[in-house]
């Protein structure tokens, strides 16, 4: 029993485990990797640096059709590109659909540790949301930006919140082809801000944008 326990509890030191996970999992992985006794610093650091690469080059990929170059000066509902909630944005390399939209003043993941309690003078925007990979190789979503129109100014919000449950947050994650993923993407935004709201997701196309309706 004792032996058994111990073993679990170092499951980081099986270095072809730990090789494995920095491949199909490499959150899980680099925590392996630094906690593996077996494997030198001198290793642990390059693998670092390989990941890290690769995730840069995941992520700067087609940054010309990013969002950080679009002008954002005004929206409208009518455009080609512009879906509404429950509809399907078609990206290239993902379908995406918004299921639902909800304002709460605090997170309930289901993980008490994980919650996001109440703050003053701050609101919890929430984006439930599929993703469905079209592209013939995996690739990885991004949460993107929500954009809200609020005195005759479009604020953006480009940081979600990360929250370590499985259904909450993308962690890096990538979709092989034609695979699905339905998640939450949390938004922190001040209570005082209301008006016409958009979210566009990551790596689409600058005139791509989901309408998620009125805050009020």
């Amino acid at each position: 029993m004792d032996n058994t326990t111990t073993q679990l509890k170092k499951w980081y030191d099986n270095t072809w485990l730990v090789i494995l996970l920095c491949i199909v999992f490499f959150p899980v992985g680099l925590y392996a990797l630094w906690k593996n006794q077996s494997i030198s610093k001198g290793w642990k650091i390059g693998i670092t640096i390989v990941i890290a690469l690769i995730v840069l080059a995941q992520l700067g990929e087609d940054t010309k059709n990013s969002s950080s170059t679009t002008d954002h000066s005004s929206f409208n509902l009518d455009e080609k590109n512009v879906v509404r909630v429950g509809d399907v944005l078609r990206t290239d390399y993902f379908e995406i659909k918004v299921n639902k939209v909800s304002l709460t003043n605090a997170v309930n993941t289901g993980n008490m540790f994980a919650d996001l309690k109440p703050e003053r003078d701050n609101l919890y925007l929430i984006i439930n949301v599929t993703f469905k990979n079209i592209d013939t190789e995996s690739r990885m979503p991004t949460d993107g930006s929500v954009w809200i129109n609020y005195n005759g100014k479009n604020y953006q919000f480009d940081k979600s919140e990360t929250i370590l449950v499985d259904g909450w947050g993308l962690m890096f994650d990538q979709l092989n082809p034609l695979t699905t993923k339905t998640t939450n993407l949390v938004y922190k935004i001040p209570a005082e801000i209301k008006g016409e709201a958009y979210w566009q997701p990551g790596r689409s196309r600058r005139d791509q944008k989901v309408y998620l309706g009125n805050l009020k």
